[in-house]
């Protein structure tokens, strides 16, 4: 088979009673709010500490439409990066952190500011931005998303609109705790009290006490996603390393709470770090290849273990058995799965892989088939709708392979814990002549692409096939 890629603001009551010392010392406060659980157990390690949101004026809505008037006027004032791979990539990884972001569930937003200099912020209700210069800083994927981390938890707690409460309730004095924002003041009147188009700055900058519930926080965003926090720290390290007489911008805007990465590295025996965290991808080595033209290492290739091009390979009447089992895990880190050790793994492209053993794959009429194995990938799609993306792509498919049918309607079944649709395909291949059959299985991903796995065989040899396919679906695992 071959494969075709493919303004209103909610008005809130809020009826406060809170003394002037508690307005004015808390911005967050520990404990009570436990989205993770404790990560060990009480004879083990100690807790790893768990923070909530504090003093807000704002409801959740507002923070969102706040970031969206901010992130505009920065748009309009910043230069933004016109490079699609490279904002593709951080929006890909931002919205893999962002899954399990505990909280509101905010609408992220990551966008690449082209600027040298080493720094990222985040804005109310999702609205993160990150310097060029910061990846082309950041030595790993890890580093990379230890910044993105920090930022997406100064967003989960409501950093920048707790910070523009208190500023509000200062200039306004106690007797605004009398009053509801939104019950005959707009947003517009509460900017321009705490500053009007200065407002921005309560967003950009924060002090010791956010730093360090987004060091913290975000080191426990990691290990859930699969990083190990100890490279948020030694990102850290290398940019004061790299400072010499200058401060780096992102230690500016990000002041050290004291001792940053001692207190992150004292974390992490209450953390379920993975005995085999993602320290970099492809991915990340050709996006920072970009910004810095150097030459990509060896190991940023698509890892192939047979014959670098699907031409060389001359397809054989019986490949091999499946045999063993080895990870396979996609470069943006988004899906992973075990496979059949003696099976080849080829990146078709940037969005789709092909596992199979040596003889079932090669290229034909520009195209990429296989006669044996799987293909699999993750394109981006329209709407929400499952059944209509499932039923669009197997569309996409008969056009490329017009002498293949669907065997009956797409059948809604449950796949790593998710909706998803399975579909059986079959027609003759134009490669070995036999009846071949396909079997299809799409779900959405956490930042809504629409995953395929299609296992492929011979209907003759199917039979031997199926328990090297059925266990691939059993263990696929997403982020």
């Amino acid at each position: 088979m071959k494969t075709k890629p493919t303004l209103h603001v909610p008005r809130r009551g809020l009826w406060l009673r809170v003394s002037l010392s508690l307005l004015l010392l808390t911005q967050t406060t520990c404990g009570g709010w436990r989205p993770w659980g404790s990560g060990s157990s009480a004879d083990s390690a100690p807790a790893a500490p768990h923070f909530r949101p504090g003093f807000n004026l704002f409801s959740p809505e507002q923070d969102v439409e706040l970031g969206r008037r901010s992130a505009a006027q920065i748009a309009r004032e910043a230069p933004l990066l016109r490079d699609e791979e490279l904002a593709g990539y951080v929006g890909r990884l931002g919205a893999r952190l962002a899954a399990h972001a505990p909280g509101e569930k905010f609408p992220y937003q990551f966008r690449v500011v082209a600027s040298r200099e080493v720094n990222a912020f985040a804005l109310p209700g999702g609205f993160i931005f990150v310097n060029a210069g910061t990846i082309a800083a950041a030595r790993n994927e890890g580093e990379m998303a230890g910044v993105l981390a920090h930022e997406i938890m100064h967003v989960a707690l409501r950093h920048g609109t707790s910070q523009a409460s208190k500023a509000y309730v200062a200039r306004r004095g106690l007797g605004v705790l009398r009053s509801v924002i939104g019950d005959g003041e707009d947003l517009s009147s509460v900017i321009d009290t705490v500053g009007g188009a200065g407002a921005n700055m309560l967003f950009l900058k924060f002090g010791r006490t956010a730093e360090r519930q987004s060091d913290l926080g975000g080191a426990q965003l990691m290990a859930v996603a699969g990083y190990d926090p100890r490279d948020m720290a030694g990102f850290f390290e290398t940019l004061a390393q790299a400072g010499g007489q200058r401060v780096p911008e992102f230690l500016s805007d990000h002041p050290d709470p004291g001792n940053r990465v001692a207190s992150i590295n004292e974390l992490l025996p209450s953390l379920q770090v993975r005995p085999d965290p993602i320290r970099t991808t492809p991915e990340f080595e050709r996006a920072k290849a970009r910004l810095t033209g150097r030459r990509l290492p060896a190991s940023a290739e698509p890892e192939r273990r047979g014959p670098r091009e699907p031409e060389e390979v001359e397809p054989a009447a019986r490949p091999p058995r499946p045999d063993g089992a080895a990870e396979f895990r996609a470069a943006d880190g988004s899906f992973a799965f075990d496979y059949p050790r003696n099976w080849e793994a080829l990146q078709v492209s940037e969005t789709e892989y092909m596992l199979a053993p040596a003889g079932a794959y090669g290229r034909r009429d520009g195209a990429a088939y296989i006669t044996h194995g799987l293909f699999v990938g993750a394109v981006a799609v329209k709407g929400d709708d499952l059944e209509a993306a499932t039923d669009a792509f197997l569309r996409q498919q008969l056009k490329a392979n017009p002498d293949f049918q669907v065997q009956g309607a797409p059948r809604r079944v449950a796949l790593a814990g998710r909706e998803a649709y399975a579909a059986v395909v079959a027609g003759p291949s134009p490669v070995t002549g036999k009846v071949e059959v396909n079997f299809v299985h799409t779900l959405f991903t956490s930042d809504g692409r629409l995953f395929y796995l299609i296992a492929v065989a011979p209907e003759e040899e199917f039979e031997n096939y199926r328990p090297s396919f059925e266990g691939v679906v059993r263990g696929l695992r997403l982020a």
